[in-house]
C-alpha cells in the first residue's frame, strides 16, 4: 500500500527548492494550478519574489486573482479556452490585463479553440486565440502576435 500524502505538504516543501533551482539555472517557471486558487496564491506570495519569470499556465481563475498575480509580475497563459462561449471570467481577465502580461499557449493536446473544440489541439490553432484576443483588445492580430512574441522572448530569455 502507498502511504497517503497531503499534496499541499509536498508543494509547500518543494516550492522553495524548485524556486531556488530555477533561479540557479536561470530558467522560467510554469505554474499549473487547477482547482487550487487560494493555495497557489498563498504559496506564491510566500515563496516568489520576482527572481525569475513565472507564468500561470492556462489561466482560469478570477480577474481579481489575476490582478494579484500581475502585481507579483507573473504572466498569464492564455489558450483555446478564451474562444469558448462560457469563458466569461477569462475574457474579463484579458480585457483588464495589459498585453505585456499575456502569453499564448496551446495546452496541446487539450483545450482546442473554437471552431475545433473537442479535437486535438496544436500550435496551428493559436490563430483562433490570436483572433479572439485581438477582437477583445481592439487591436490587430499582427499586434497581438508581435506583443506576445516579445513577452515569450522575455519569459524564456531569448534575444
Amino acid at each position: 500500500l502507498m502511504p497517503t500524502v497531503d499534496p499541499e505538504q509536498i508543494i509547500g516543501v518543494r516550492m522553495p527548492a524548485l524556486r531556488k533551482l530555477a533561479k540557479e539555472l536561470k530558467k522560467p517557471v510554469i505554474i499549473h494550478s487547477r482547482e487550487a486558487a487560494a493555495d497557489t496564491m498563498e504559496l506564491l506570495k510566500a515563496n516568489y519574489h520576482g527572481e525569475m519569470p513565472m507564468v500561470m499556465h492556462c489561466y482560469s481563475y478570477s480577474p481579481e486573482m489575476a490582478r494579484e498575480y500581475r502585481k507579483m509580475g507573473l504572466y498569464l497563459g492564455i489558450g483555446g479556452v478564451l474562444t469558448f462561449k462560457n469563458a466569461k471570467k477569462l475574457k474579463e481577465t484579458v480585457l483588464e490585463s495589459p498585453m505585456e502580461y499575456l502569453l499564448l499557449e496551446t495546452d496541446c493536446p487539450y483545450l482546442a479553440p473554437v471552431p475545433n473544440r473537442g479535437k486535438r489541439n496544436d500550435s496551428g490553432m493559436l490563430r483562433y486565440v490570436v483572433q479572439e484576443l485581438a477582437a477583445l483588445k481592439g487591436i490587430t492580430p499582427e499586434e497581438v502576435i508581435r506583443i506576445t512574441e516579445e513577452n515569450a522572448r522575455r519569459f524564456y530569455g531569448i534575444q
